[in-house]
């Protein structure tokens, strides 16, 4: 097995999908994904993902993500994508008006944000939405966060069902969806 990475660089991983309004079996059923543009596995332990509001504040502990890989954060439980396991569960809500999540590294350098402008989400929809609390998707995984790199998902690019076992409006662990312009809610 290849030795993980301890050091990162900016956008050496980047946060690649939000799903700030749950799911359809909940509002509260939210996830968030990473990805590692590197081909070598990189060591997340000391890293944080944290909301400039506070919530979430998520400390990773001995977690490791794969080469050009995806590492998905369920809140509160791994039911949140029942078909999907977690790599970690966390708690705390996202704010449905929007907020800035920031990852950082070990020396707490900020490696990538989302909505880093700290507005309203730039994509994904609500529960009035079309389709119904599509997930916020990065256009361009190896680009900078900013409001024009990030979509909401197009009902049809998706993965993995919801605790109700309806089919979730993202692609959790798979690739976005990509340049797709959502029915504002």
């Amino acid at each position: 097995a290849t030795t993980p990475l301890s050091a990162a660089s900016v956008l050496d991983v980047v946060i690649s999908e939000v799903a700030w309004s749950g799911t359809g079996a909940g509002s509260s059923d939210e996830w968030i994904e990473l990805y590692n543009n590197t081909s070598s596995p990189i060591d997340l332990t000391g890293w944080t993902l944290v909301s400039t509001d506070g919530s979430p504040s998520i400390t990773f502990s001995n977690k490791t993500i794969i080469a050009n890989g995806y590492f998905l954060l369920e809140r509160t439980s791994d039911t949140t994508i029942s078909n999907i396991s977690a790599d970690l569960t966390y708690s705390g809500a996202l704010n449905d008006g929007g907020e800035i999540l920031q990852l950082k590294d070990a020396s707490n350098i900020l490696i990538d944000s989302a909505n880093g402008d700290g507005g309203a989400w730039s994509a994904g929809t609500g529960s009035s939405g079309t389709p119904v609390r599509a997930s916020m998707e990065r256009k361009n995984l190896t680009q900078a966060d900013a409001d024009s790199n990030w979509v909401s998902n197009d009902g049809v690019a998706r993965n993995g069902t919801d605790s109700s076992s309806n089919n979730i409006n993202g692609p959790p662990k798979l690739a976005n969806s990509g340049g797709y312009v959502p029915t504002p809610t």
